[in-house]
């Protein structure tokens, strides 16, 4: 049986950690999973990590290839857009236009906001481009330049929660843009597997069976994730709680920060009610052992995976009321579960309650767990995935083109338009236009005129010199 070709999807992803991973690529991952059936998915980090090992290991090619990100996307100021012309008059972009055309890629991915430069490549060489946004634009006033900049070297936004497409135009959301939230795999969460994940991992850590334990889980232990207002929050209860334990597990990606958390419990005389378990490269024993996951991020989230798979495993989940956190929490039954965003008594008083119910907790467990798969399970990730792509096929049907060398002599070294880009460069975002299959048919119909010409003058001659 002969091979089916797909056309080639270069996925970009904007990091790649060693040892953990973020929401972010985590979602990247399953996203190529998701769409493999449509095309030929070839992830591209910035180095080696956790996300490729994964990434290899569900049959999927990878390229290391490190490109600068433009982090004033996601905090956007007055200068935005010429920070963005600085980057792209770059050797380095130049180079990396150069490698994509090499890649002959039919359809471009860029995953999050900040990675403005496969975005960009991908219009230059008149690629299609897909962006993945993951996060909330900050809303300081000039989201508006993050979004027209999004919009311009985008052919599709796939936005992974309405609080996330809130800064685009309607008309932008209706042309052009998918709202797809995440979703995971049923393999991976094997729910007869957690009494026994619940007992090893606790007794690794001293925990007996019957303790409380309230977590906060998150890939970096910064500052905006809210660590400090975790530890806040348990110090008020800990008293009125003497068995519960806390948890936090995470990298630690600013020791000093780290140190004043520390030192924050244990100036309360606190050591003992917390654990610091660090980086967890497998989360499906973690979500098992805990009663209760926290979420207290002090920005808005794009939509907030740590609390949707704490659903998922049956876990109550206390969260800031803000950005996509609030939104996935209210879609699934869960209002009540939302605290007054910064404020850790208002965590504390919901965490309470919680407690309170603690003979209630396997069937409120269950309760969660049913509404999310209802509401953000696989087969209705598919099913969005499915609808995207039925768009595509019926409003782009190019894209399905499969490109097996594209023929962009105007970017090599050498080539005779190599002087002109130069002097376009200066115009900054404003690329030369790819020459379309129209252009390219009225060029040939312009070459047939003049040949029929020089024939009839060939002819006229002719009879001329005859008579």
């Amino acid at each position: 049986m002969p091979m089916v070709l797909k056309p080639k999807m270069l996925i970009f992803s904007h990091v790649c950690n060693p040892t953990s991973i973020t929401g972010a690529e985590k979602l990247l991952l399953f996203f190529c999973q998701q769409i493999s059936p449509y095309f030929e998915c070839v992830l591209v980090a910035p180095n080696e990590g956790r996300l490729t090992t994964l990434a290899r290991a569900s049959g999927h090619d990878v390229r290391i290839y490190k490109v600068p990100l433009l982090h004033g996307i996601y905090t956007p100021g007055p200068g935005l857009l010429a920070e963005a012309d600085r980057l792209v008059s770059t050797s380095v972009f130049r180079s990396f236009v150069q490698w994509i055309a090499g890649e002959s890629p039919s359809v471009i991915v860029t995953n999050t906001c900040v990675h403005l430069l496969p975005a960009v490549a991908g219009k230059k060489l008149g690629i299609p481009v897909l962006w993945q946004l993951t996060e909330m634009i900050t809303n300081n006033g000039y989201a508006h330049l993050s979004a027209s900049l999004i919009n311009q070297y985008s052919s599709w936004i796939i936005s992974i929660s309405e609080s996330v497409a809130q800064h685009f135009p309607v008309d932008v959301r209706q042309s052009k843009m998918t709202i797809l939230p995440p979703s995971w795999n049923d393999f991976d969460i094997q729910p007869e597997t957690w009494p026994e994940h619940r007992a090893s991992f606790r007794s690794r850590l001293g925990i007996g069976p019957d303790i409380p334990v309230i977590g906060m889980i998150s890939s970096f232990l910064i500052e905006t994730k809210g660590v400090h207002h975790f530890i806040d929050m348990a110090l008020s209860l800990k008293d009125a709680y003497p068995k519960a334990l806390f948890l936090i597990v995470g990298s630690v990606m600013d020791p000093g920060y780290e140190k004043q958390c520390r030192e924050r419990i244990e100036a309360a005389g606190a050591k003992s009610r917390f654990i610091f378990a660090g980086a967890q490269e497998d989360m499906g024993q973690v979500y098992p052992a805990l009663d209760i996951v926290v979420v207290p991020s002090l920005v808005p989230e794009g939509f907030g995976l740590t609390a949707l798979e704490g659903l998922l495993y049956g876990k109550p989940v206390v969260a800031y009321a803000a950005g996509g956190l609030a939104e996935m929490l209210t879609a699934v039954g869960c209002p009540q579960m939302l605290a007054e965003p910064s404020s850790p008594a208002s965590l504390a008083d919901k965490v309470a309650v919680v407690l309170e119910q603690s003979d209630q907790g396997e069937a409120l467990g269950q309760q969660n767990r049913a509404q999310v798969v209802s509401v953000y399970g696989p087969e209705l990730y598919r099913a969005r995935v499915n609808g995207m792509v039925t768009r595509w096929m019926t409003e782009q049907p190019s894209w399905f083109q499969i490109n097996k060398s594209i023929q962009f002599r105007h970017l090599l070294p050498g080539s005779r338009h190599k002087g002109r880009g130069r002097k376009r460069k200066k115009r900054g975002l404003s690329f030369p236009r790819q020459r379309t299959a129209r252009r390219s048919r009225g060029l040939e119909l312009r070459k047939a005129r003049r040949r029929a010409i020089k024939s009839r003058l060939r002819r006229t001659s002719v009879r001329r010199r005859r008579a």
